[in-house]
């Protein structure tokens, strides 16, 4: 059995030794942890959205707008059909573009 797993019978006790009844006393050294830190509020600027900013914005028509550019680039990528073909537009033969497509349906079911 080691030191350490024997029972303390006389504890180590502070306080009662010259200087230690304070320990205030002990030092007038503190460390910058200590200090008070944050203490300033920081407010808005007048372009973060500032509350008078906000009511006059109509942010249904904001977001209509941003869909609608969204899902015009998506039909512009896509092409009038769907899209599949444009994943495989850059293969020469017929019979490896519909491979091409085929696999592109069976990745996009094995993904749902």
């Amino acid at each position: 059995m080691t030191t350490a797993a024997r029972p303390t019978f006389e504890p180590a006790r502070g306080g009662r030794g010259k200087g230690e009844g304070d320990l205030s006393a002990l030092s007038k050294q503190y460390s910058s942890r200590d200090l008070p830190g944050h203490t300033k509020i920081k407010y808005r600027q007048p372009t973060q959205d500032a509350p008078e900013e906000v009511r006059a914005r109509d942010f249904r028509r904001e977001l209509e707008e941003r869909e609608r550019v969204v899902a015009r680039d998506k039909t512009r990528e896509r092409g009038p059909r769907g899209g599949m073909m444009m994943l495989c537009s850059k293969t020469r033969s017929a019979l490896s573009t519909i491979r091409c497509a085929l696999s592109s349906t069976r990745n996009l079911w094995r993904n749902m």
